[in-house]
């Protein structure tokens, strides 16, 4: 399912994943950017239907995201049919997966590919999960992936769906999941990036 958010911003769902007992769609950020090409943030699984998508939106893609340490899976297949475009990941991710080592990092700065258009901060201060969080200015859209959930139960297990209350992720009150809080070692740091 596409769905434009604003004038050259959509949303992309792919196919379902499980995480911790909870079925979850994987859904990626295109942004055309104001030099035309296209920013794609964490991509989901390449379909004749991306194809079709990528390829109606003039199919130049010049920058491949991968904002967190969980949505970097199908990076690989993307490069094979844009291998021009520049990987970004965030710093713990690339120390994860080996093959992300070359990645340019994102961090407190956009870089010059799409910073007329973009703004992003990394969000720090636990120490397992950090996030590389987007602001697409013409649309005043927040992108996120993980530090932000809104799950829907109907697909979910009675043990995950209460997991999921417990950490209050659940649709139409989603937030910032309460572990995530509760964990974050370096409040200050995770405040004031």
């Amino acid at each position: 399912m596409i769905r434009a958010i604003d004038d050259n911003i959509w949303t992309v769902v792919g196919p379902d994943v499980v995480f911790a007992g909870a079925t979850m769609h994987t859904r990626m950020t295109v942004v055309r950017l104001s030099s035309g090409q296209l920013w794609v943030h964490s991509p989901i699984a390449w379909s004749d239907e991306v194809e079709r998508f990528v390829d109606g939106q003039g199919g130049d893609v010049v920058a491949l995201v991968a904002p967190n340490k969980f949505h970097y899976l199908y990076l690989d297949v993307w490069r094979e049919h844009h291998p021009e475009a520049v990987v970004f990941a965030e710093a713990d991710l690339k120390k994860k997966v080996p093959a992300l080592q070359e990645a340019e990092d994102l961090d407190q700065t956009p870089p010059a590919l799409w910073s007329d258009d973009i703004d992003q901060l990394v969000i720090d201060g636990h120490r397992l999960f950090q996030e590389a969080v987007f602001f697409h200015r013409p649309s005043r859209s927040l992108i996120f992936t993980d530090l932000f959930i809104n799950l829907r139960l109907d697909q979910v297990n009675m043990l995950a769906g209460w997991f999921l209350k417990f950490e209050g992720v659940v649709f139409p009150n989603g937030g910032l999941p309460r572990l995530y809080r509760w964990l974050t070692s370096d409040k200050d740091k995770a405040e004031k990036p």
